[in-house]
C-alpha cells in the first residue's frame, strides 16, 4: 500500500519544500516522522492506535482530538439511545465494533492526520510548535473524558425526560 503523503502531488510538494519547518513543529522524533512521511508505505501508528487522545494531545493536535471525542461521544449517544429505546435496528455489538474501527482508523492512518495537522499549522504560520507534556492533559479531556461528561448529562437527560 502506498503512502498517501507522497502519492498526493501537493502534498509531496509541501513535504520537500518544508522539510526544516516540519522539523521544527515536530521537534521530538522529527527525523523519525520525516521518513515515515517520505517513505514508500504508510505505517501503523501505536501510539495513536492504543492511546490515541493522549497522543495527539501530546503532538499538539488539539482540533483533530475534538473532532475525535465528538465522534466518540456520538457513537455513546447511539448506545445510550439503543439502551433507553431498545432499537432492534442498533445493536451494541454495532456500536461497540464502530469504537474499535475508529481506533483501528486512527492507527492505521494516525501518520496521515498528523502530517494534515502539521501542514495545516505550517501554512497558518500557527504557534504550535513541538511536543506538550501538558497537552497530553488537552487529549484526555478532549478525547477521553469529554465524551463521558456528554454521555452522563444525555443519559441524565434522557432519564428525566422518561420519567415526565
Amino acid at each position: 500500500m502506498s503512502n498517501y503523503i507522497t502519492s498526493n502531488q501537493k502534498n509531496k510538494e509541501f513535504l520537500e519544500s518544508n522539510e526544516d519547518d516540519l522539523l521544527k513543529y515536530i521537534d521530538k522524533k522529527g527525523e523519525y516522522y520525516l521518513n515515515i512521511f517520505k517513505g514508500p508505505k504508510n505505517k501503523i501508528n501505536f501510539c495513536a492506535l492504543f492511546l490515541g487522545p493522549l497522543w495527539m494531545g501530546y503532538r499538539k493536535m488539539y482540533f483533530e482530538t475534538f473532532i475525535l471525542g465528538c465522534l466518540v461521544s456520538l457513537l455513546g449517544f447511539l448506545a445510550m439511545i439503543y439502551e433507553f429505546f431498545s432499537l432492534k435496528e442498533i445493536s451494541s455489538l454495532t456500536i461497540r465494533s464502530l469504537n474499535y474501527a475508529l481506533m483501528g482508523l486512527m492507527g492505521f492512518f494516525g501518520n496521515y492526520l498528523y502530517f494534515l495537522s502539521l501542514k495545516r499549522r505550517i501554512t497558518k504560520n500557527e504557534e504550535k510548535i513541538g511536543v506538550s507534556k501538558i497537552g497530553i492533559l488537552y487529549g484526555f479531556l478532549l478525547g477521553a473524558l469529554m465524551p463521558v461528561v456528554f454521555a452522563g448529562i444525555t443519559g441524565v437527560i434522557l432519564m428525566i425526560l422518561l420519567r415526565g
